[in-house]
């Protein structure tokens, strides 16, 4: 039998805890951007994860935000799904750089006892594409356009 991810371990720490409040925010994000009230890189975005060192991969949606308690850098709240059952949120918050019409979002966000987590993401029209890591050994990609 295989065993969990560490990545799915910590999702799962994380993710099960604001399913609701997430569903709020993202109703709400969704509206702003179609009426033209959100910029770029901030706003909604969906699509999937995939964990290439196990196979492992399901839904995944974004809410981009300035932060308000780092001024100058991005709230990445996310919530994914796994396994087809199993879904939550969690968020981190990365600077963010712009160089044309791309932005650059690239940071590490400690976990407590579930490590470090790399993220690198590029930007760009309707594309948000990142690979994350973790100081675990897990690799992956995330893959999203906006909705």
């Amino acid at each position: 039998m295989k065993t969990p991810s560490l990545l799915t371990l910590i999702l799962a720490g994380f993710l099960l805890t604001s399913c609701g409040s997430f569903e709020r925010e993202w109703k709400q994000s969704v509206a702003d951007y179609r009426s033209g009230q959100v910029a770029s890189p901030a706003g909604p975005w969906t699509g999937t994860w995939t964990t290439s060192t196990n196979g492992h991969t399901g839904n995944l949606r974004a809410i981009v935000s300035p932060s308000e308690k780092k001024p100058g850098e991005y709230d990445f709240r996310y919530h994914a799904t796994w396994a087809k059952i199993f879904s939550g949120a969690y968020t981190v918050t990365y600077p963010v750089k712009k160089s044309g019409a791309t932005y650059r979002a690239d940071g590490e966000e400690k976990l407590g006892v579930f490590g470090t987590f790399g993220h690198k993401a590029t930007i760009s029209g309707k594309q948000f594409k990142a690979t994350y890591s973790n100081d675990k050994g897990d690799l992956g990609t995330f893959e999203m356009t906006r909705p």
